[in-house]
């Protein structure tokens, strides 16, 4: 059961990186998505 608890304790620090990320950054995402559809 030990591997649980890591997935868990990661699961918990990389989703708070990304809300971090996204709270300091808004914008950030939007960014990414119309730079996305340019591609194409």
């Amino acid at each position: 059961m030990f591997w649980i608890y890591w997935n868990t304790a990661w699961s918990l620090i990389i989703s708070g990186i990304m809300v971090a990320t996204i709270v300091s950054h808004p914008d950030a995402e939007l960014v990414e998505i119309t730079a996305a559809k340019q591609k194409l």
